[in-house]
């Protein structure tokens, strides 16, 4: 009965988690922890990765982090001085007349071909093929083209919509968890393939990122 009662308000919380998560907006990539003070003074502000949703396979956290960090190598890693706008690698081989256009979308169909492996549904493939097909348009404008290629970053957009998709799948994931004896007279979690999210947050300066870690 009591195994049933903690079963019941895990589920309960981590559904709340995942709902919460759809009804927000957040950055993809980076989560700003609580100021602390060292000594009565102020610290850096830092920042850790932005955790995984609930109740995903390690296949689909796989997939979900290796497009966070090809998103943000493409649409975000450096920062224009004095406008303080976010642009990457997408961005600078835009430049290059038609051959970078081409590039360019290449680069954002990999990142498509690599959200499908979650097995998206069609109105998500639906709407990133649009963004994919948008971002190539604009980027046929001379100059101003350019530029709303740059702000538009389809690459971060569709990571959004990946994000989207696999915060659905992980609440249905939920209805698996269950409550097993950690053998010392606890409880603890398990879902059948599935986990809660991705480790501890680890902490950054703000201005770097993981994003050139290992693949």
């Amino acid at each position: 009965m009591a195994s049933a009662a903690v079963n019941l308000v895990a589920k309960k919380l981590l559904k709340e988690e995942a709902q919460k998560r759809l009804s927000s907006k957040q950055d993809p990539y980076f989560t700003t922890l609580p100021p602390k003070r060292k000594g009565g003074k102020p610290i850096k502000v830092k920042r850790a990765d932005t955790d995984v949703p609930p109740g995903l396979t390690p296949a689909d956290i796989a997939i979900l982090l290796k497009v966070r960090r090809r998103a943000y190598r493409l649409d975000n890693m450096m920062t224009l001085p004095i406008l303080h706008t976010k642009y990457g690698i997408s961005a600078l081989v835009g430049l290059l007349p038609v051959v970078g256009d081409f590039a360019d979308l290449l680069l954002g169909l990999t990142v498509y071909n690599t959200c499908r492996k979650a097995g998206l549904d069609k109105a998500t493939t639906s709407k990133m093929l649009f963004n994919i097909g948008l971002d190539g348009v604009l980027g046929l404008v001379p100059l101003l083209g350019d530029v709303a290629d740059t702000l538009f970053r389809c690459n971060t957009r569709n990571l959004v919509e990946l994000e989207r998709f696999l915060t659905k799948k992980g609440l249905a994931n939920l209805d698996k968890v269950r409550v097993l004896d950690d053998g010392h007279g606890g409880a603890m979690l398990e879902m059948e393939e599935t986990t809660r999210g991705s480790p501890p947050p680890r902490p950054v300066e703000a201005g770097w990122s993981w994003a050139w870690g290992a693949e």
